[in-house]
């Protein structure tokens, strides 16, 4: 009987209990209302935008972007938990859900998205305009040109860093945080100024 129950229970799942607030769980992204971004976009200027929306649906929350201006803007709702940044796409047939990020990944590991691969190069400080954060830099090849792009998420923030390497080697920097404030309530790990 005893042998049974053993037996019964190790076929049976076992699921983790959901990370306490405050536990160690890191997420990517804020999940406030009113958390806003400035980036610096080079010779495209600067663009600000913050979070418009925040539902908390199936353990994640999908976090809604709009322009500071109030004027829509093309980016999609962000899917935030604990597992990472995923992006959902239209229902009208075209592809999957895109999973940004994966902070579970371990250096060099990749993931299939649609149209290519996602690869976890791994986790490097970077010091953008917003202060000096450690971040997890994901890396991936953006089009059938070859040209690759690099980007850093830092916890409770995010992106904070974009940049595309041309297959002729030429560097550009698509976006780089200038400024970030957390919404109401929110707390994040402050960024350390270079002095």
């Amino acid at each position: 009987m005893v042998r049974a129950l053993v037996v019964l229970l190790a076929a049976c799942p076992v699921h983790a209990a959901p990370i306490p607030k405050g536990g160690d769980a890191k997420l990517y992204s804020p999940t406030t209302v009113g958390a806003k971004w400035v980036y610096d976009r080079g010779d495209n200027g600067d663009e600000a935008f913050e979070v418009s929306t925040v539902e908390k649906k199936d353990g994640e929350w999908v976090v809604s972007r709009q322009r500071s201006d109030g004027a829509a803007i093309a980016y999609l709702s962000v899917a935030v938990s604990a597992a990472g940044l995923t992006q959902p796409r239209p229902t009208s047939g075209e592809c999957g859900p895109t999973c940004l990020l994966k902070p579970t990944a371990k250096a060099g590991d990749s993931w299939d998205v649609p149209g290519g691969k996602r690869t976890l190069v791994g986790t490097e400080k970077v010091t953008v305009g917003a202060g000096t954060y450690t971040a997890l830099v994901v890396s991936w090849v953006a089009s059938a040109d070859g040209a690759r792009i690099v980007q850093w998420y830092a916890p409770g923030v995010g992106e904070v860093k974009k940049v595309m390497t041309a297959a002729d080697g030429t560097e550009t920097v698509m976006r780089s945080l200038k400024s970030f404030t957390p919404g109401p309530g929110e707390k994040t790990g402050e960024p350390k100024k270079e002095k």
